[in-house]
């Protein structure tokens, strides 16, 4: 009965705090609850966090899932995938915070658990766009998982911006700054001119 409102509260206390500085007993008082009342829907903190991420993970990969799934060329692909990605962090800001509090970023290995391979599938999604870019000659012809992980890195940065108060929560205009960056990491110069897109010198 308790199990949503817990998690709801619990994951804007670790946003604001981070997982090491939140108590349970502040997310108790967050959701207006007993502590009594807390434990009887969870087992513990660690048990929460795990919970908090992986239920707002799920949500999160099946979103983006679902829009790199459709056919198109690996350019709108990736522009597909980046909006989602923003789309989804701006309108859930307290996950947003999670996300790039706790490590889940580009260059830490995954977490163990559920919310560990979501990741894990997360990054997977991004890293077949960038080898079918590599492939097709799109990108440049780099070591894949590097440049997975630096267009993971450019995407976290431009998301600190947000948190930062810049684009003024504006999802297409974090997204359209995103895929600047990511066609100069990505794509060769010569298709970036060709195309007329965004990124180009």
């Amino acid at each position: 009965m308790y199990r949503d409102l817990v998690l709801e509260s619990a994951e804007l206390v670790f946003a604001r705090k981070g997982f090491d500085d939140a108590t349970v007993q502040e997310i108790a008082a967050e959701a207006g609850i007993s502590l009594k009342t807390l434990y009887a829907a969870v087992p513990g903190k660690n048990e929460l966090f795990e919970m908090v991420v992986e239920r707002r993970g799920a949500e999160f990969l099946q979103e983006t899932s679902e829009v790199m799934a459709t056919d198109g060329s690996v350019l709108e692909l990736l522009a597909n995938g980046v909006r989602a990605y923003v789309s989804f962090l701006v309108r859930h800001e307290a996950f947003l915070l999670i996300h790039l509090r706790q490590g889940r970023a580009w260059g830490l290995p995954a977490m163990k658990g559920p919310s560990g391979v979501q990741r894990e599938q997360g990054e997977s999604l991004f890293l077949t766009v960038v080898r079918r870019g590599i492939d097709e000659g799109i990108f440049y012809d780099e070591d894949p998982q590097t440049l997975a992980r630096s267009g993971m890195a450019v995407m976290q940065a431009h998301l600190m911006r947000v948190v930062e108060g810049i684009h003024g929560g504006d999802i297409e205009a974090v997204a359209d700054a995103v895929l600047r960056s990511l066609h100069r990491l990505l794509c060769r110069p010569q298709v970036l001119a060709r195309l007329g897109l965004p990124g180009a010198a």
